[in-house]
């Protein structure tokens, strides 16, 4: 089943490339975020139950840290999208050093389509594809479809290239290419894209954090204290 068939956020691409320009690493890019007359936001309940949701077992995603953690963080991107990109390289390597391997913060990534990115379904095919031979697998394919985002969705076609890529970070190959050419990497990407419509997802990235919503790349500084405050704890001065 093809992913053109789920309903998918959109936005303007011109928008996408003028915020891209105007990035500066010391402040927060605004999000890619939905256009106007979308639907309104889910109410507060309907936001809970889809975060119970999200975060119960079986639920669209890949997990990195601890189970038990006493701070979750949910996060919704797409592999075209070029903050998620500058996040996953240059934001989220610090966190998962200080926040993550010390067992404080669960990480849960949901990949899902915005619909608006060139291969940006066929990556979230390739991510899903890797996540089948474990939690290592997909954090190498995610990182280096984030690395490579520029020529993936530069060429008509990419899937040889994503096997390439499963290849180079050591996956099966056979059966990588027998998932790549099934229906269940569309099923998961229709499931990752209804609950990011549950729970009122309006740009990219967008994380929860303990249930709160932040929305774009936030700097790391930034993002770590929004991560101290979950904790409990301040930042020393």
């Amino acid at each position: 089943m093809s992913t053109s068939a789920v309903p998918r956020i959109a936005a303007p691409l011109v928008l996408a490339a003028a915020l891209l320009l105007s990035f500066r690493l010391q402040s927060a890019p605004p999000p890619i975020e939905l256009q106007p007359g979308e639907p309104p936001p889910p109410s507060a309940d309907s936001t809970r139950a889809a975060l119970a949701r999200a975060l119960a077992p079986g639920a669209p995603g890949f997990d990195r840290g601890a189970a038990h953690a006493p701070v979750t963080v949910l996060e919704f991107a797409d592999f075209g999208c070029p903050y998620c990109a500058l996040f996953a390289g240059r934001t989220y390597p610090a966190l998962a050093a200080e926040f993550v391997k010390t067992g404080l913060v669960r990480w849960r990534y949901v990949p899902f389509v915005l619909g608006i990115f060139t291969n940006g379904d066929e990556a979230a095919r390739a991510a899903a594809c890797a996540g089948e031979q474990g939690a290592a697998a997909f954090g190498r394919m995610h990182d280096r479809l984030f690395d490579e985002q520029d020529v993936w969705k530069a060429v008509p076609d990419p899937a040889a290239m994503f096997r390439g890529f499963a290849r180079a970070a050591g996956l099966n190959d056979a059966r990588f290419a027998a998932c790549y050419a099934s229906a269940e990497p569309a099923q998961r990407t229709l499931a990752a894209n209804a609950l990011a419509d549950a729970l009122g997802v309006r740009a990219t990235p967008t994380f929860f954090v303990n249930g709160r919503r932040i929305e774009g790349a936030l700097p790391a500084d930034e993002f770590r204290a929004v991560l101290l405050e979950a904790l409990g704890t301040r930042a020393n001065p």
